[in-house]
């Protein structure tokens, strides 16, 4: 397995955490061939382990120049039935070709410029050979260099250009050439292509290197280092938000683009750099700026790919600290990136608060509660939260969960509110919350809804009975997910895509017929529709993300048992085992490094008083 040869760098940025599971679904038993050097190399690593963690069935066929290249693939991987090796000259052999990806000079340099002139240019032109016969979607890689020499403080779109200096931009000329050639191929064998044009790639462990690598390196072991002042400024774009713009372009429907891809505030100079290490690392970014000569490439607008519809996910700052990370030589306690800007320690204070005091309650009304969701996942894994998780979640059979809605109000401290669809006349969320009173803590979503009470949140969730058929239990699910999408959508004024037109558009025009409250009725009735079946045997998390999971046995909230959280015994499920492989699968196997930073996108966050809270 690829998952067991690559490190937890590689890992992360072979698990594509930032790429939709949906759009990955569309690459389901596709042919995808891939050609390139490091960047390709790694795209390839990314796509078998979408095939070992999500079964995506995947044909992939590797192109390198010389077989003798292969050699840099793991062993292992030539026995694979997924995997096909290749090279350009048996391009002739090769039918029902999906997608190609050619990564080509992309982010690569070079010191023999005539002979790589040759090599890139017999490799675009066997490419777009390929793609003209098998009728295969050309994705293109390219990189700010096409741009040539930028002017100062100028940042470049996709439809403009700088000079080339002939004597000097060596990369810069091939770049262009590159392009033209495979346009001028598209033009005369009418094949679909989009060019993707990046920033400087980032990559932990993946062997794509930038001027960085040598600072990055120094800063993991606190040496001096030393890096150009720079007049201008540079983009750069972590790999995984490289391979999210590459599926992107394969699964969208909008062909023959050109987008520039770079990363969430990723354009900066050397100096701005330097000065983002020494933010994260303090004394141990020993940077010197120097007057050496800049490196050839520059700054670019994503705004294009971002418009339609994949913007980047990846900080610049969390780019980097990657980057350092890989070359610490012990990881075992490397720090990852400060989240909430500095506020994390506290919230899970105020976090365990809650807990306390809905422990305190269940208890006085003999109310049976579990931790719930990655609570549960935390207390087993950590003993405690999850260290980079921002936000608790318990969960309750339908019984309890009406009981605690019933008196919580009455019992909460003065600080706290309860808050339901029910008691929040501007609230729509399908489970209940406690908000702590002037705080405010909003993701992207609920910012939007300013009059809501939007304070630092616990969720509390009900799982509810379903049906014993498994009829039944789809139809209760298909009708869940419908309610529930008639209640976001009309709240959020959004409309419903969800693959197939004919029940887009029913459920479109339900939206817009159903007032909001009648919806939300109906949503309501819905997920508590079997509350009464005396001998149902399965449950569901109709109010939950983990109702497209489908149901589970009732057995496994039948019994509670208490274990260490924080230092306090809290309860989980007895058959907590049974429950956490059905929500995650192999629930002790860390997240993906770049997802540790917390589960939420958080817009606006006052903590207020609570900053010292204990």
């Amino acid at each position: 397995m690829i998952k067991n040869k690559l490190n937890e760098f590689q890992a992360d940025w072979a698990a594509m955490p930032q790429v939709e599971k949906e759009q990955l679904a569309k690459l389901r038993n596709k042919t995808i061939l891939v050609s390139g050097h490091a960047l390709a190399r790694c795209f390839c690593y990314a796509l078998l382990f979408q095939n070992e963690t999500r079964q995506l069935n995947i044909k992939v066929i590797f192109a390198m120049r010389d077989r003798k290249d292969f050699g840099d693939l793991y062993a292992e991987l030539i026995l694979r039935d997924d995997l096909n090796l290749i090279d350009y000259s048996s391009f002739g052999e090769l039918r029902n070709i999906d997608y190609i990806v050619h990564t080509g000079f992309c982010c690569e340099t070079t010191e023999a410029f005539s002979r790589s002139f040759r090599e890139e240019i017999s490799d675009a032109q066997a490419v777009t050979k390929l793609a003209q016969r098998t009728g295969a979607h050309l994705i293109l890689l390219s990189d700010s260099r096409v741009y040539g020499k930028p002017k100062v403080h100028r940042v470049y779109a996709e439809n403009e250009y700088s000079d080339v200096d002939n004597s000097q931009d060596m990369d810069n000329q091939l770049m262009r050439t590159l392009e033209a050639v495979v346009n001028c191929e598209k033009k005369a064998k009418d094949f679909p292509l989009t060019t993707l044009r990046t920033g400087i790639i980032l990559g932990a462990c993946s062997g794509i290197h930038s001027f960085m690598d040598k600072v990055f390196q120094a800063v993991a072991v606190g040496k001096p280092a030393e890096l150009f002042q720079s007049d201008r400024k540079y983009s750069f774009v972590y790999i995984t938000d490289v391979f999210r713009a590459i599926v992107f372009a394969m699964t969208t429907p909008d062909k023959n683009q050109v987008y520039n891809v770079a990363g969430v505030n990723a354009t900066v100079s050397t100096g701005m750099a330097a000065a983002i290490l020494h933010d994260i690392y303090d004394q141990q970014a020993l940077i010197t700026l120097t007057e050496h000569d800049e490196v050839n490439a520059c700054a670019i607008s994503a705004g294009k790919i971002d418009t339609y519809g994949c913007p980047a996910a990846i900080k610049l700052e969390t780019a980097f600290e990657l980057c350092v990370m890989s070359y610490m030589p012990d990881t075992k306690g490397m720090r990852l990136p400060n989240t909430h800007d500095g506020r994390l320690d506290a919230i899970q204070k105020i976090q365990l608060a809650y807990l306390l005091e809905v422990d305190r309650i269940c208890r006085k009304h003999a109310i049976k509660y579990f931790l719930g969701g990655g609570t549960l996942l935390g207390a087993i894994r950590h003993k405690g939260f999850i260290p980079w998780d921002d936000d608790s979640d318990i969960m309750m059979l339908r019984e309890d969960y009406e009981k605690f809605c019933k008196i919580a109000a009455s019992e909460l401290p003065a600080n706290m509110t309860f808050q339901s669809n029910k008691t929040d006349k501007n609230c729509f969320y399908e489970f209940a919350k406690l908000r702590i009173d002037d705080t405010t803590f909003a993701t992207g979503f609920a910012k939007e809804h300013k009059s809501m009470h939007n304070g630092i949140a616990f969720d509390i969730f009900c799982h509810d009975k379903t049906a014993n058929s498994k009829l039944g239990q789809k139809i209760h699910l298909a009708m869940t997910i419908f309610t529930r999408a008639l209640v976001f959508n009309k709240w959020n004024h959004r409309k419903t895509e969800n693959g197939s037109r004919i029940q887009t558009a029913f459920t479109n025009f339900c939206v817009r017929l159903f007032p909001l409250r009648f919806s939300l009725w109906l949503m309501n009735h819905t997920i508590s529709f079997f509350k009464r079946k005396k001998n149902a045997k399965y449950l569901y998390d109709g109010m939950g993300r983990n109702v497209y999971n489908g149901v589970f046995p009732a057995e496994l909230l039948d019994r509670v048992v208490y274990i260490d959280f924080e230092g306090y015994m809290l309860p989980v499920p007895e058959k907590y085992d049974d429950y956490l492989r059905f929500l995650y699968g192999d629930y002790m196997e860390l997240a993906p490094l770049s997802t540790r930073l917390g589960c939420h996108e958080i817009l606006l966050c006052d903590i207020g008083k609570y900053d010292s809270f204990n």
